[in-house]
């Protein structure tokens, strides 16, 4: 799993007042300022390996840690754990790990903690940019999921999971800028040899609050879409953009939801630029 064979990257693991472990990948000096790196559903710290090195060489610590429940950091089997509470509390929890504030980068769920912990904790966010981000009005076909995978068939669904199953999932979430690769199809399904995986992410589904209120920031805001994103509409990024009118917004012709992945060169440099005017500012 990623970074094996990468020398340009570290590995460690991030011991939290919870008792649990999180796996972090990073890059970068320890003594540059931190960009904490949060992926979504069913992620891993691969979802951001094209974003490590250029925010490195730009002057940032860059730090992806591997939520509860994902790719080699510790998997609580209660679906309690997975709430929004939880997972917020999950991730201050990360922030305090790494020894103060931080500035923030979220994907998908993932921008939607950031956006939470932001909220209720802004002395722990510098600055926040939200990648595609879902968590505030629902998700489309969730309802059938949620129908189709009750709490008892969840020892089943590793049986479900095949590569074949990945590879379709890639296909609705990517746009036109890249194509999904070999590597990709299997860094997204290597986790799926942990059946504590498989249930973490069933429980996400069904217990994540997918439509909990947006609130206000106040620490500056960077919002990234795609064109192509079937997860993400018009009328949510207007919402967005309506309820903090401060923030920045900026859409990726022909992108999916991946869009840091898709179009990385446009990303990163809006990041960086992001990161500097936010950082002056403050």
């Amino acid at each position: 799993m990623f970074p094996a064979g990468r020398s340009e990257f570290r590995t460690r693991y991030l011991t939290l007042r919870s008792g649990l472990k999180t796996r972090a990948v990073e890059c970068g000096s320890e003594t540059d300022p931190t960009v904490l790196l949060i992926h979504g559903w069913a992620c891993s710290a691969y979802v951001f390996r094209e974003n490590f090195v250029a925010l490195a060489k730009a002057g940032y610590h860059a730090i992806a840690v591997e939520l509860k429940g994902h790719g080699l950091s510790d998997k609580p089997t209660s679906p309690s754990e997975y709430r929004l509470e939880p997972m917020r509390t999950h991730v201050e929890e990360i922030v305090d790990a790494l020894g103060g504030s931080v500035i923030m980068c979220g994907l998908s769920m993932g921008a939607a903690l950031g956006a939470h912990v932001a909220a209720r904790s802004p002395e722990r966010v510098r600055a926040l940019v939200m990648v595609s981000p879902v968590g505030f009005f629902g998700v489309p076909g969730l309802s059938v999921i949620r129908l189709a995978t009750p709490l008892f068939v969840t020892r089943y669904l590793r049986h479900i999971v095949r590569r074949s199953t990945i590879q379709l999932m890639l296909g609705f979430m990517n746009g036109r800028l890249r194509e999904i690769t070999p590597q990709d199809v299997d860094e997204y399904w290597a986790p799926s040899q942990f059946p504590e995986f498989i249930a973490a992410t069933r429980h996400l589904l069904h217990e994540f609050d997918l439509h909990a209120p947006i609130v206000p920031l106040h620490v500056p805001l960077l919002i990234i879409t795609g064109s192509r994103d079937y997860f993400m509409s018009g009328q949510s990024v207007r919402t967005y953009c309506e309820a903090m009118p401060s923030a920045r917004h900026i859409e990726i012709r022909n992108a999916g939801h991946v869009v840091l992945d898709e179009a990385a060169p446009i990303v990163n440099d809006a990041m960086i630029e992001f990161f500097a005017s936010a950082t002056k500012a403050a």
